[in-house]
Order: C-alpha cells, then sequence, then structure tokens
C-alpha cells in the first residue's frame, strides 16, 4: 500500500513530528493531489494541522483558472480551507531576467514561507517523486555537476520535506484512481521548450530504448551511494573551510591560499563552493566550469588574476589570499572615534563597541597582565597597554588625542618585539593582507602612530613591562557580545 510506503519514507527520515503545522503545495496535479490526501489520512494520528497553498502562475488562461477552481473543491471536500495566490510569472521572469521555471519555483516558495509564518506552521511538504529525483539528477549530469548533484533531491532540507521521493509517478497515479480523488493534468508539462520536460518527454525513454531497461533505479542506486560518500566530505570540507577563512563582510571573503595549497581536490572544489554560497546565498549558476577555474587561480594563479563568477561577483588572487567579492566593490568609509580612558564607543560600521578602562599595580596579580591579551569564543579581545607612556605621547602635542579609526595615509607603526618603526602600508604588504581588506581593520591610534591593530598586532612601543604602573585596558567586543 502506498499509504504505508509513504509512512515508512517519513519515520525513516523523521520528515514529521507529533504536532507539526504543515504548509502543502497543491497544483492540482497527481502528485500533489496524493501528497495532500495521504496527509490528511494521518493527520490525526500525527495531530497534524494542514495549510495548503495553491499558486495560479496566470500563463494558461482558462486552464489555469480551472486548475485553481480544482483545488479549492478538492480542498473543502476534506474540511480545508485553501490558501490561493495569483501571480503574474511571466512578469516577474521579465522584470527579474530569469526563466519562468526559476520565477515560478521562487515565487512559490516566497509564497509557502509567507503562510509558513502567518500559520506559526513548522514545516513545507511538496510532491517531488522518484521520477522528479530521476530527472533532476539527469538535468544536473547534463548541466556539468560534480559528486554533490548526484544526491539529487534531499529528503529534507531546512524546512522543507519530501514525503513522495520514495514513491514512482505509476503509484501515485494508481493511488489517486483507486481513491477517487480526481487530478487535473497541466498541458505545460507536455511542452518540450522546459528542459525538465524534455528529460522526460524525449531523453529518459530515448536511453531506457537504447539500454534495454529502466535507468531509474540504477540511478538512485546510484544517488544514494554517493549521498554516503558526499556526507563524509561535506564534514571534511567544513573544517577544512573554517581554517583557511581569513576574513569576510556582507560583501566579500577572504580565504588563505595557504590553507587550501594542499587539499584534494574534491575537498577543494566544496571549500570553493561553500565560500561562494557563504558570500552570495546562493550556489545557482555556480557550474563545475567556474569551480574547475576556481581551483585552477588557487594552484597556480598569479597574483593579481581575477574570474567573473555568477550573480554579478568575481574572485581575485592576492598575495596569499583568494577574495571573492561582488563587482565593483566599494572599500568602506573612512570612520574616526575619540576615546576616552573610562568610555564606551561603538563602531556602527564595523559593529563592534570599544570599552577602554584604567588601573593600577593591582593589574599585575590578574590575568589580564599575565597573559597581556585575552581572546575569548565571542570574538571578544582585551589588550593591555602603559597608560603612562601613552599619556606622556599625547603630552608631546597638547592637541592630540587618542582615537579608534580605519587608516590613513603616512600611519606608521612597530609591531610588539620589532626592533624598528615601517609604514602601516609596508605592514600591510609584508603581512600580504589584501588592499580591500585593510581598511576593515579598526586602529586605535594617536596622530600616525598606531597603538594597536585590533584583529592583529600591538605596538611595541607602548608594552606593558615589570616597571608600568598604570595599565589602560583596551576591549574590543564584535557585534552583538
Amino acid at each position: 500500500m502506498l499509504k504505508e510506503q509513504v509512512l515508512d519514507t517519513i519515520k525513516k527520515h523523521k520528515l514529521i513530528d507529533y504536532g507539526d503545522g504543515i504548509v502543502v503545495g497543491i497544483s492540482g496535479g497527481y502528485d500533489s493531489v496524493c501528497l495532500l490526501h495521504i496527509l490528511y489520512s494521518i493527520a490525526d494520528d500525527f495531530s497534524l494541522k494542514l495549510y495548503p497553498v495553491h499558486i495560479n502562475h496566470m500563463l494558461r488562461g482558462e486552464e489555469a483558472v480551472r486548475d485553481e477552481n480544482f483545488v479549492r473543491s478538492f480542498c473543502a471536500s476534506m474540511g480545508l480551507e485553501v490558501h490561493v495566490e495569483r501571480i503574474d510569472i511571466a512578469g516577474k521572469a521579465s522584470q527579474e531576467k530569469i526563466s519562468l521555471e526559476e520565477a515560478g519555483r521562487n515565487a512559490r516558495y516566497q509564497v509557502f514561507k509567507q503562510v509558513l509564518a502567518a500559520k506559526g506552521a513548522k514545516k513545507i511538504a511538496v510532491a517531488h517523486s522518484k521520477n522528479d529525483q530521476v530527472e533532476t539528477i539527469l538535468m544536473r549530469i547534463f548541466r556539468g555537476t560534480g559528486p554533490e548533484g548526484l544526491k539529487g533531491i534531499e529528503y529534507i532540507r531546512d524546512n522543507i520535506i519530501r514525503p513522495l521521493l520514495d514513491t514512482d509517478r505509476s503509484q501515485i497515479e494508481e493511488y489517486v484512481r483507486k481513491n477517487g480523488l480526481g487530478a487535473v493534468t497541466d498541458s505545460s508539462n507536455l511542452h518540450t521548450d522546459y528542459f525538465r520536460n524534455r528529460i522526460r518527454l524525449k531523453v529518459i525513454p530515448e536511453i531506457n530504448s537504447a539500454v534495454g531497461k529502466d535507468i531509474t533505479e540504477n540511478l538512485l542506486k546510484l544517488s544514494k551511494i554517493v549521498v554516503a560518500d558526499e556526507e563524509y566530505l561535506r564534514y571534511n570540507s567544513e573544517l577544512y573551510y573554517q581554517k583557511a577563512l581569513y576574513a569576510r563582510d556582507k560583501d566579500s571573503i577572504q580565504l588563505g591560499l595557504k590553507e587550501m595549497s594542499h587539499l584534494h581536490q574534491a575537498v577543494l572544489s566544496r571549500v570553493l563552493r561553500k565560500a561562494f554560497t557563504d558570500i552570495t546565498g546562493s550556489i545557482n549558476g555556480l557550474e563545475y566550469v567556474h569551480v574547475d577555474k576556481l581551483m585552477q587561480l588557487v594552484i597556480s594563479g598569479r597574483t593579481g588574476a581575477r574570474l567573473d563568477l555568477p550573480l554579478g561577483y568575481m574572485a581575485v588572487k592576492s598575495y596569499g589570499t583568494l577574495i571573492i567579492q561582488k563587482q565593483g566593490y566599494i572599500e568602506p568609509e573612512k570612520f574616526e572615534y575619540a576615546l576616552g580612558f573610562s568610555s564606551e564607543v561603538e563602531i556602527e560600521s564595523q559593529n563592534c563597541i570599544i570599552r577602554t578602562q584604567v588601573f593600577n599595580g593591582n593589574i599585575k596579580e590578574s590575568q589580564y597582565y599575565m597573559n597581556n591579551n585575552i581572546n575569548d569564543k565571542t570574538g571578544k579581545v582585551v589588550k593591555l597597554f602603559d597608560f603612562d607612556k601613552i599619556q606622556n605621547k599625547l603630552n608631546e602635542d597638547h592637541n592630540s588625542q587618542l582615537v579608534v579609526r580605519n587608516r590613513r595615509d603616512g600611519d606608521i607603526f612597530k609591531p610588539l618585539n620589532s626592533r624598528g618603526t615601517k609604514k602601516l602600508k609596508e605592514y600591510f604588504i609584508d603581512n600580504k593582507i589584501p588592499k580591500n581588506q585593510r581598511d576593515l581593520f579598526p586602529l586605535i591610534a594617536i596622530n600616525k602612530e598606531i597603538i594597536w591593530i585590533i584583529g592583529n598586532k600591538t605596538s611595541d612601543n607602548y608594552k606593558v613591562t615589570d616597571n608600568t604602573k598604570t595599565v589602560l585596558m583596551i576591549t574590543y567586543i564584535p557585534e552583538t557580545h
């Protein structure tokens, strides 16, 4: 029985919890009708609350209205209230310069999420079947996917569940007929203008004919094997990604070349995919050819080389780093705030707070003095400086003050335990800090002299020693911490 098979899938992959509210996408086709009916039949057992949602894409005129009316009637027969929205998908596709398929998918999930939030539901159920899985795998193969793409559609991703993913389309159609449910046929599913339709209507039948058997089960078997291997690679790739991640802001991400240069190609490709996804919010459009060129850039590209990427991004090789950033990246604005000696300053552009406090000799007995700095898991950093030396520097020029700012032309710096002073620009170059990252460092400074590059080194001129009598403690607190 199909219902029992779907229940097995639900339990095996933990798709549903007792008391869940579930938004159910229903087009009126066989798959979605089957899905909603099965969920309705088990609703009492699981104490489910079902919220059917239908999107009229306004692409097929009267046929689309027919589908909408069928869905309303079908849901009413079960005592379910359906949420219906009419959306001009053709207009959205034209405006956003994307395909009708992508525009429709984006619109559907946007509405699903809106209803999810409005109803306080937990899950979104969609009616992808075993056949959709095979079609998706083939589509990705033809588009040049890597092993990750061979996983196909996942049973659960975030809060989206697919209870019919182990179910064949023939089983679904038989279930609808046996239960007298009725369904509508979307005529656009018969048009070969769409890539998925061509795969379903032409490619798969041709392959089956050529090899003399249905390839569905073999492709699904391959997918399951890949899933296990991919989980292992994903876990390890995530660890290496965290090691390689140097810095990021809302428009760019910086990875260390040294940390990536020794990685196996299988891991490196996933690290780069992860970086692209993190900065763009999507993997869409990133194909094998892009990842391959990114790997070449990491391994053998010259400093300054760049690569255009999808979604309006680019990759740049700079000193010891690879930077993925928006094209037309704009350097951060200049900022400067005066610091008192018992104060707290919020820097909105940096999402941080700078706190200062003065201590006399008893600080020597604390862990702050013993360590000369504290870094905790929240990102908070504490550094200690000789207060008297800072006062003497300020007294040399009555117009000077202690400030937190980003870099300026002519800044100088004597790194801790170094012999000489150098231009801050030279220090950044020597330490292979890319140009577009240099303005991101908040600096504690007096005039042109840098006392602390926050996130980096302190100045040797103001270090705490055994002779220090009074200590200035400066605390950096990122974001909401």
